[in-house]
C-alpha cells in the first residue's frame, strides 16, 4: 500500500504512507473476507503510518474507554511544540476535568509510550499519574482490564494491536515522531530493533 487513507471505522482513519505486509485469515477462514473485518488481521512487515490527534482521540473515546461506566470521558488530544496534550474528565470523580502533557516515544517491545511531564486536575498540579487517576482507574490499567493500555509509573503504554478497531494490525513500532498534528509511526518486523525517536 502507498499513500492511501484507510478507514478502520466511520470515526477512525489513518494515512498509510507506505506499508508492506500480508493479510492473515483468522479462525476458520481460509481467506480474508473484506466484508468481515474480523476475518483477518493486517500483519505489517515494514510501514509508515500517520494518525492525527483527533483520530487518536476517537480511538480512545470510541473503543478503549467506550463502556457506559468508563472512568475517563470526553477525551481530546492536541499537539503543542512536539508534546501531546490530553484533556478529559474523570467520570469516577464526578467529571473532574484533567489534563496531561508529555512526549510520545516507542517502547522496546514495539508499543507507544506517553510519558507525562505535566499533570493537572481542575487546573491544579497533581503529583504522578496514579495520583490523578486514583486507585480505581490505576488498578484497572495495572491489571490490564483497560484493553490495550497499561500504566508504568508516570507513563501510559498504548498497544496499537489492541486499541485500534478491526481489522487488527500485527506489527512493531520501532520509532515515532510528530509532524504538526500527525503522529508518524514507523513499523518494522518482529525482529526489528527500536531506533532513536525523533521529535519534530
Amino acid at each position: 500500500m502507498r499513500n492511501i487513507t484507510y478507514h478502520f471505522s466511520d470515526a477512525v482513519m489513518v494515512e498509510i504512507k507506505s506499508l508492506n505486509g500480508e493479510l492473515v485469515p483468522l479462525g476458520k477462514n481460509e481467506f480474508p473476507i473484506f466484508d468481515d473485518k474480523d476475518s483477518f488481521n493486517l500483519r505489517i512487515s515494514t510501514g509508515e503510518i500517520a494518525i492525527d490527534s483527533s483520530n487518536l482521540a476517537n480511538v480512545l473515546n470510541s473503543y478503549v474507554f467506550a463502556r457506559s461506566h468508563s472512568p475517563l470521558t470526553e477525551l481530546s488530544i492536541g499537539v503543542e511544540k512536539g508534546h501531546l496534550k490530553v484533556k478529559g474528565k474523570l467520570h469516577d470523580k464526578g467529571d473532574i476535568p484533567f489534563e496531561t502533557e508529555g512526549i510520545l516515544t516507542s517502547t522496546g517491545d514495539g508499543k507507544l509510550r506517553l510519558h507525562s511531564e505535566k499533570i493537572k486536575a481542575m487546573h491544579v498540579p497533581v503529583k504522578g499519574l496514579m495520583g490523578l487517576f486514583g486507585i480505581d482507574l490505576g488498578g484497572l490499567i495495572k491489571e490490564g482490564k483497560v484493553t490495550g493500555v497499561r500504566a508504568q509509573e508516570d507513563d501510559l503504554i498504548l498497544d496499537l494491536e489492541q486499541i485500534l478497531p478491526p481489522p487488527h494490525i500485527e506489527g512493531k513500532v520501532v520509532s515515532v515522531r510528530i509532524e504538526g498534528e500527525k503522529i508518524i509511526q514507523i513499523f518494522g518486523g518482529s525482529d526489528a530493533k527500536p531506533v532513536k525517536n525523533i521529535r519534530a
